[in-house]
């Protein structure tokens, strides 16, 4: 019975890569179909923006601690150079400045989650929501710069065997004298319980699929369109 199933799908029984293929593009297809296309196209190129913003202001969070320390601090797309430190300098500088990202990126989102539970009885009665709706969520969403770091990290180690020592959250760890992966994994699971709240609470049912599919295309386009592509032309 499973070979003949096979053997009507994909065309030959024994070839399973054009199998996978065929039922991989079958579900694709599917899902497609069940996406409202307009809101998906809105909701990719938001977070398209969301993605480059969200970079730029973390940055400019490193920016800011780094200039009222008194530092001479060199923006870029994406990352923050220190030129020239003062000369009363303190070795505890360092750990302000590596978190003024973090501390940004985390105090932007839960602004947006504290405005959603204040506004939470028009967002309980929406059926669509709407656009200021939206935007609550993409600032709420923030978050999800942690979330993101932590997979990569994990990602990291099942590629390469080993996991990177770099990053916001695991030189704040090093300064406290904490486990390089405490801080990462607390904030990043923050970060996702953040993202199980704003899908099974506050998105619509009927926006919820169109909403996961145009977020994890647009942050991923947004991540390579800025980091690999514009962002060094734009800002140099």
């Amino acid at each position: 019975m499973k070979r003949d199933f096979q053997a009507r799908f994909c065309g030959k029984v024994g070839v399973r890569l054009p199998c996978v293929t065929r039922l991989l593009i079958t579900k694709l297809i599917i899902v497609i179909m069940y996406l409202d296309m307009r809101l998906f196209i809105w909701l990719f190129l938001s977070f398209i923006c969301a993605t480059v913003m969200g970079t730029l202001t973390h940055e400019l969070g490193h920016y800011v601690v780094a200039e009222f320390l008194g530092y001479d601090a060199d923006f870029h797309y994406g990352a923050t150079g220190i030129v020239k430190g003062p000369v009363n300098g303190k070795p505890s500088d360092g750990f302000w400045i590596t978190s003024g990202g973090p501390f940004q990126t985390m105090l932007t989102g839960s602004i947006g989650l504290l405005l959603i539970l204040i506004y939470r009885k028009s967002f309980s009665l929406s059926i669509a929501l709407s656009g200021w709706q939206w935007f609550l969520v993409f600032i709420a969403l923030f978050w999800l710069r942690q979330t993101a770091n932590l997979w990569t990290w994990i990602g990291g180690y099942l590629l390469r065997g080993n996991f990177s020592g770099r990053g916001d959250e695991i030189l704040l760890a090093k300064y406290l004298g904490l486990s390089n992966w405490l801080i990462l994994t607390f904030t990043g699971l923050i970060g996702w319980t953040v993202l199980t709240i704003i899908t099974f609470k506050v998105v619509p049912v009927k926006q919820r699929l169109t909403f996961l599919v145009s977020g994890l295309l647009g942050g991923i386009v947004g991540y390579i369109l800025w980091l690999d592509v514009l962002g060094k032309v734009i800002i140099s």
